[in-house]
């Protein structure tokens, strides 16, 4: 058996056994590191956790403020679509601002704010709801709290507040402004049925402002001042919203060859072979219904003619309107009757683009509806023209403004007790809503 030089190897093993103690020694302790990345990761996860339930909290208020916004501008659209009238802006406000509040349930001292717009037109109401969120865990990394903004509109569509309807599906200028004259329809719009190119037309210094200019055909505009917004090309023709009125029945001559030289009272009936007030008289119409057969309707000389709730029924071949630079002009429309609402009406077999004139320089009142479906009505004046009205609405075959005249077309129909006729004026239409 071989010996083994037993000193040696008990000096190496404790050797070895020194070496490994020493290895040992410098081999790296993780127990601490494990505790502090198990810290920090508990950090990152709880921010995470936090951050996660701030943004559920902030998308579900999100989706309820744009539900509670929907809400209330369709609730201030329908008001408008309900009402016959330019409704007040204050009121259609208030109703969706409240509505918008009934349905979002803002808490008491968090920043809400609602802002709401309706529309110059009257057609559609703008609503943006605001409010500072509060983020429990983001104030912990210094974000306490979001801003959420959100908006909607609600627009009525298809009729429109309507108060000038040229209704000639072909000729050019079948709705004309020209020299210095001006169409003021700040609350409305004005339309020219006609599928020429230039079915509306603009020329020298004349302008027209609207809410909106519609030709179905094409615009001519050439003058010095044109109108904002500008003519609308090709929009959809639209049919006469009044044909379906019955004319009045009418039955022999109540009055025959009327001159009025003198101021008086006039009253309903049949007037043949025209009607004219001249020499400065004053002609004061009681109410009712007034036919104008086989003659002229004229005011001239200086004279007046006035009344309330009367309407004019200008029939025959014969019969057309032609109130003169000297006179003076007060007329209201007949809140009832086969007239209601109706100013003018012409005979609706009447020979087409038979000439209207309306060249008073005082004809400031004219309320009501002015329907000529055959003849060209022209407005000619030097001066406002209807200003003093509380609404005044145009249908006719064709329309020209000329010379300095200011047609105006005012559209408070809450201001009257004199109906709007159906088809014209009011609005209708759908509801929509946009985000």
């Amino acid at each position: 058996m071989r010996r083994h030089n037993w000193p040696m190897f008990q000096a190496c093993r404790t050797v070895s056994q020194t070496a490994a103690s020493l290895l040992k020694a410098f081999r790296p302790d993780n127990r601490g590191g494990v505790a502090v990345i198990f810290g920090l990761s508990s950090i990152v996860l709880f921010g995470l956790a936090g951050g996660g339930i701030d943004y559920a909290r902030l998308s579900y208020r999100r989706a309820q403020l744009q539900t509670a916004t929907d809400v209330g501008t369709l609730t201030g659209g329908n008001m408008l679509k309900l009402a016959q009238t330019t409704t007040d802006t204050q009121s259609v406000s208030g109703v969706t601002t409240q509505a918008i509040r009934d349905n979002a349930k803002p808490v008491a001292g968090v920043p809400f704010t609602v802002q709401v717009r309706v529309s110059d037109d009257g057609t559609s109401v703008t609503a943006q709801t605001q409010e500072i969120f509060p983020l429990p865990f983001g104030r912990i990394i210094g974000v306490p709290s979001a801003t959420i903004t959100v908006s909607a509109q609600s627009k009525l569509v298809g009729k429109t507040r309507l108060c000038v309807l040229a209704l000639d599906p072909t000729s050019n200028g079948t709705l004309t402004a020209q020299d210095q004259a001006s169409v003021t329809a700040s609350q409305c719009s004005v339309y020219s049925d006609s599928a020429s190119t230039s079915g509306v037309t603009l020329q020298n210094q004349a302008t027209i402002l609207a809410t909106s200019i519609c030709s179905a055909g094409g615009n001519s505009v050439s003058t010095s001042n044109p109108p904002q917004p500008g003519p609308k090309s090709g929009c959809p023709s639209l049919k006469d919203p009044l044909a379906v009125i019955a004319p009045p029945t009418s039955s022999g001559c109540t009055y025959t060859n009327t001159v009025v030289t003198t101021s008086q009272t006039l009253y309903p009936g049949t007037y043949c072979n025209g009607l004219k007030i001249t020499k400065g008289a004053t002609a004061t119409l009681s109410p009712g219904v007034y036919v104008i057969d086989t003659g002229p309707l004229t005011v001239d000389a200086n004279a007046t003619l006035t009344g309330s709730y009367v309407g004019i029924y200008l029939k025959s071949q014969q019969t057309t309107l032609n109130l003169t630079a000297a006179s003076t002009i007060n007329l209201t429309a007949p809140r009832d009757g086969p007239m209601s609402g109706l100013l003018f009406y012409e005979d609706p077999t009447a020979p087409l683009l038979r000439e209207h004139k309306i060249s008073s320089n005082g004809a400031r009142q004219l309320l009501g509806t002015i329907y000529m479906p055959r003849g060209k009505l022209t407005v000619d004046s030097h001066g406002a023209v209807a200003d003093q009205s509380a609404y005044t609405v145009i249908v006719s075959r064709q329309l020209k403004v000329a010379s300095s005249a200011n047609l105006t077309m005012n559209a408070m129909y809450s201001a009257s007790d004199v109906p709007v006729p159906s088809g014209v004026g009011n609005i209708s239409g759908r509801l929509l809503l946009a985000q």
